[in-house]
């Protein structure tokens, strides 16, 4: 692991202009056992960001889930190879090893993952201090094809430290999805029971989504590639054979510059039901 000096926007500076396919929003979600949010495919990607929200609620502090940006080369992380960058609870991060992380707090997290290494070959961990709930941390995927690395950068507010950068090899894959997701999914790699809430409310916001495809092309969390909702239910089945447990939003513009413009449909939030 080694620090890099280089910005966010210029992870991924080179565009092209955008291709004549249009975007296309999946008329029939994806429903799982453990995750939420949504997922472009049908190209291949490059980079991804987004402004992860630190949960709303405290009593997520003890339970997962997981809140990442990812690309991967099978659906929702279903491939050999993947790459996740995000937030979650010191709980779900003691599972995974890091004990220096205080129950009750927020850690920020970095995990590659290679099959042919039988498990995450590059983890690291920041503990997010200072932070409250519905903070904002900023954090950035690029893949590096020619130079065959990761490069990661994570801008906490300012009150939680200064914005890092970090790099790892890669093992040649080609991404092609790119996903913003919370996961309800342990450290054994087993969905848990999604919580049955009385109440319907908001877990968490992904703000300034951006994307760029391998060949350069740039978009929100919509381009032209396929984006679909991804929603947990309580088997895995869509509505009305699955009660729906947690979903996102409707894609919404919240007006901020990420990956060089202001793009529409760059940010959802992410409910219990």
């Amino acid at each position: 692991m080694s620090t890099l000096g280089l910005t966010a926007a210029g992870a991924a500076s080179a565009a092209v202009s955008a291709s004549s396919r249009p975007a296309t929003i999946a008329t029939t979600p994806t429903a799982t056992t453990s995750q939420a949010g949504y997922e472009a495919s049908g190209r291949d990607f490059r980079y991804i960001s987004a402004t992860l929200t630190v949960p709303d609620t405290d009593f997520l502090t003890d339970i997962y889930p997981q809140e990442y940006i990812q690309l991967a080369n099978g659906s929702l992380g279903g491939g050999d190879q993947y790459v996740r960058a995000g937030i979650e609870s010191c709980t779900v991060a003691q599972s995974f090893g890091y004990s220096s992380c205080p129950t009750g707090d927020w850690t920020s997290f970095i995990e590659a993952w290679d099959n042919s290494t039988n498990g995450p070959y590059f983890s690291h961990y920041s503990l997010l201090s200072g932070v409250s709930q519905g903070d904002g941390v900023n954090f950035s995927i690029y893949y590096d094809e020619s130079g065959n690395e990761f490069h990661f950068v994570i801008a906490p507010p300012s009150t939680s430290g200064p914005v890092q950068y970090y790099k790892t090899q890669a093992y040649g894959a080609l991404f092609g999805y790119a996903d913003a997701l919370d996961d309800f999914t342990d450290s054994t790699g087993t969905p848990i029971p999604l919580p049955f809430f009385l109440n319907g409310f908001r877990i968490n916001q992904f703000l300034q989504g951006a994307v760029t495809t391998e060949g350069g092309i740039r978009g929100s969390f919509v381009g032209p590639w396929t984006t679909t909702e991804i929603e947990a239910t309580s088997n895995g089945l869509l509505y009305p054979q699955g009660t729906v447990r947690v979903s996102p939003s409707s894609l919404w513009s919240d007006g901020l510059s990420a990956n060089g413009a202001v793009r529409p449909d760059d940010a959802f939030g992410v409910w219990a039901r």
